[in-house]
């Protein structure tokens, strides 16, 4: 295997390690989606500076296509979110914060060295400003997760958690399965791929089924967003926004995509309020 892949595998084995002792920690289930709704906020940020900002690519060697640069992009997304919840179930101190971002920098300097990392205008000082940040307020988010978080904090991590699974899921499918593109002429014209619409459409979903998670309400609602989701995704194919050779297993698919993580917000909500 390619030092690229060996790279990510080795992020994606910390990743499991720093969720799985952050709950041998805490005890409390709740981790578990601030580990995926964390992962939706920086995969978000990731969002704006990679995909529009074109700050960095990866090379994951993962498979030879230009989608690979997105699966890195997952995997970096996943082990930083992970080392934000150990830091917050463990109760880091301050100087943790700056230890971890002093890490992270490291291993994006080392990534780069070996080419499974380049940056374009992004600086590894950047991520070490951020990073020495970003762990404090992700612990401050667990605290308020685990006592009264909140109409606006419960909308913001429904909101997250179902961005991140969404936007995972539909990156396998058309990046490592590619089941289907998205082509949408002016995204096109600004030399932007599948991955802008896949984070669009994610964004749309994310905003409508967070809202009906922190109301509460009646799994009616589930099975109109279900019929949404149906209609839009023909809307899209017989548009030809979407494309794909094999509609049906696409469509089964993609319905997949969107199910899960509509699952997982009804199970967050009931966990979330339970706490509260």
């Amino acid at each position: 295997m390619s030092i690229g892949i060996w790279s990510y595998f080795t992020l994606l084995l910390l990743t499991i390690f720093a969720v799985g002792s952050a709950y041998y920690k805490s005890r409390n289930s709740l981790i578990f989606i601030l580990f995926f709704a964390v992962s939706g906020v920086t995969m978000f940020f990731d969002y704006l500076i990679y995909v529009w900002g074109k700050a960095y690519t990866y090379h994951s060697g993962i498979v030879n296509n230009r989608y690979d640069t997105h699966l890195g992009a997952i995997v970096n997304g996943l082990v930083l979110s992970s080392f934000a919840v150990l830091y917050s179930a463990r109760n880091g101190k301050w100087y943790w914060s700056i230890i971890l971002a002093g890490l992270f920098a490291g291993i994006e300097l080392l990534f780069t060295e070996w080419g499974v990392y380049k940056p374009n205008w992004w600086k590894i000082g950047y991520t070490f400003s951020i990073l020495i940040f970003y762990f404090p307020v992700i612990k401050v988010w667990w605290g308020r997760l685990n006592n009264t978080p909140g109409k606006w904090l419960t909308y913001g991590t429904l909101f997250s958690l179902y961005f991140a699974i969404y936007v995972q899921l539909n990156i396998l499918l058309y990046g490592l399965l590619q089941t289907k593109t998205f082509h949408v002429e002016w995204v096109e014209r600004l030399n932007r791929d599948s991955a802008a619409i896949n984070s669009i459409n994610a964004l749309v979903f994310s905003l409508m089924l967070a809202l009906i998670g922190i109301m509460n309400a009646r799994q009616f609602w589930n099975f109109i967003m279900m019929a949404v989701f149906i209609v839009y995704y023909f809307v899209l194919k017989t548009s030809g926004i979407i494309q794909t050779d094999h509609l049906v297993m696409d469509f089964i698919l993609s319905f997949l995509a969107f199910f899960i993580p509509l699952v997982f917000v009804r199970y967050a909500s009931s966990k979330v309020y339970s706490h509260s």
